[in-house]
């Protein structure tokens, strides 16, 4: 498949910054957020497999891509992020979400008319949320530039993986990729923290939702994945067999199917 750059559009957010989206295809919008260790050229497979039916929105999450950044953070300012999107792409618009990004999501869209939300493998915490003996450490490492060593603090310590884990990342060829993500992941957990663990008011997200896990993801991020699933009244649990947290790039087309029958089913 040839792989297409699509177009660059920037919309600022209430804080003035310049939020970048980049649009593919044509057809029923369909927005996407990102996660932590991401941005929204990871996106860009995908959009190309659906750019015949839709047209993806991938948005570039503050602080990487084509966007700007601010001094601050918090989940307020990236709810707005997504907010200003929604806005210029409008009520049609299917919103996916995955990880950080659908933790991100779940606040902003909550009173406001979507045509559907997907939401793959949610970052929320669990009942132990991120402390400051995981977060500080691997912050320090990242100031020093140690961006390797921070990232496998992060793999162990944030996202729970055993060392084959650790080491399939390693050897794969977007280690380098994410290893440059590392200084805006440390400010993400943090704001992580400032997530409300009720889940009870994401019961006003009426509009059709797919909850979507891998098979072979850590069990604590399917277990969160779960506990939203069943606070959300028009929703439906996808798994995907044989992937784990990036099926976006690992299973492109079982995830482009999975999008696709959601579409249609909107559509009919």
């Amino acid at each position: 498949m040839t792989e297409t750059a699509g177009t660059v559009h920037h919309v600022p957010s209430t804080d003035g910054t310049r939020i970048g989206i980049t649009s593919t295809g044509s057809g029923r919008p369909i927005v996407v957020v990102h996660g932590s260790l991401n941005t929204a050229q990871d996106w860009q497979p995908l959009a190309d497999r659906l750019a015949p039916h839709v047209t993806t929105w991938a948005v570039d999450r503050r602080g990487r891509g084509t966007s700007g950044d601010n001094t601050e953070h918090s989940l307020k300012q990236e709810q707005d992020d997504i907010a200003a999107v929604l806005d210029l792409v409008g009520p049609e618009a299917i919103l996916v979400a995955h990880s950080f990004g659908a933790s991100v999501a779940l606040d902003a869209v909550l009173g406001r008319p979507l045509a559907g939300v997907v939401l793959y493998e949610t970052g929320m915490p669990g009942e132990d949320h991120f402390p400051e003996s995981t977060i500080g450490p691997f912050e320090d490492a990242a100031r020093r530039g140690e961006l390797d060593v921070a990232f496998e603090m992060g793999l162990r310590n944030v996202m729970r993986l055993d060392d084959a884990g650790v080491e399939a990342f390693r050897s794969s060829p977007v280690w380098s990729a994410r290893a440059v993500l590392m200084p805006t992941w440390g400010r993400e957990l943090r704001a992580l923290n400032d997530f409300d663990p009720d889940l009870g008011r994401f019961a006003a997200i009426t509009a059709p939702a797919l909850v979507v896990v891998g098979d072979l993801s850590p069990g604590w991020i399917v277990d969160n994945s779960r506990r939203l699933q069943r606070n959300l009244p028009n929703s439906r649990l996808v798994e995907l067999p044989g992937q784990g947290h990036e099926a976006y790039l690992t299973g492109t087309e079982q995830f482009a199917e999975v999008l696709l029958g959601f579409v249609r089913e909107i559509d009919s």
